[in-house]
């Protein structure tokens, strides 16, 4: 690949990470990392091990383990014994969980509606459409592989 195609990549990341506002101490205006909100949102959609969490999202183990005895101690997720093997862990959102997740989920949602709002709705499916052509590509043909 040659330095151009990198700068240009390079900018359209560092543009998109901007104009989403992921570097924020806290994300979408609640007291929540985008890591806190991410581990939250995987473990309602079925991630319910620290294990997998781990290779999801690439994180060290110490560094997981840091940020879910911080989840725990804020009484947004807790550990369950599987009800087969009592041997097996698994993570849950608490109620209170499942109620910031709903708060996070209603921000990102509102965002998205603000960011895109005044785009006319054929250039909006043409960008869906674009965005989804990224991600395909970008997945099928990393070597980075996950």
């Amino acid at each position: 690949m040659n330095i151009e195609n990198i700068r240009a990549i390079r900018e359209f990341n560092r543009s998109y990470t901007k104009i989403l506002k992921l570097t924020d101490k806290y994300h979408l205006n609640t007291h929540f990392t985008l890591l806190e909100s991410r581990i939250l949102l995987e473990i309602d959609r079925g991630v319910n091990s620290a294990n997998q969490l781990m290779l999801l999202l690439h994180l060290d183990k110490g560094y997981l383990s840091r940020v879910l005895k911080k989840l725990t101690k804020d009484d947004l997720i807790q550990d369950a014994r599987d009800s087969i093997d009592k041997r097996i862990k698994t993570l849950q959102l608490t109620d209170q969980g499942k109620k910031a997740l709903e708060i996070i989920n209603q921000r990102a949602n509102q965002q998205v509606e603000n960011l895109f709002a005044n785009i006319p709705e054929e250039k909006l499916q043409s960008l869906i459409k674009d965005m989804q052509d990224i991600t395909d590509t970008v997945k099928k043909y990393s070597q980075a592989k996950e």
